[in-house]
């Protein structure tokens, strides 16, 4: 049986320097999606580290792959794929060097 993919696009999602201030976002049941970088008026988020969590409000841990913890390099007002490592997640927090705020349009498979 074939399921038409589902999105959703989540705006103004907070991205903090500490994690307890970066906002939950409900990814379970969503596979990939893009991150857009809104623009920061004084010292813009570079670099987007990656948590994963088994509920919205507990504990987030940071995601890792071989390679260590799963970041991305970023620019504002620019796109960014979301890293495939986030799949089977249920909830994720998004970690900046720097506060900001995303949109996410976030898909289902």
């Amino acid at each position: 049986m074939h399921t038409t993919p589902q999105n959703s696009v989540i705006t103004g999602v907070v991205v903090a320097a500490s994690i307890g201030d970066s906002d939950a976002i409900v990814f379970k049941g969503f596979t990939k999606g893009v991150m857009i970088l809104q623009a920061d008026a004084s010292s813009p988020t570079t670099t987007i580290n990656y948590y994963v969590s088994s509920t919205e409000t507990g504990t987030y841990y940071e995601l890792k792959n071989s390679s260590g913890a799963v970041s991305d390099t970023v620019a504002v007002e620019k796109a960014w794929p979301l890293p495939s490592e986030l799949e089977g997640a249920a909830f994720i927090k998004l970690l900046g060097n720097n506060a900001g705020v995303v949109d996410l349009h976030l898909i289902s498979s």
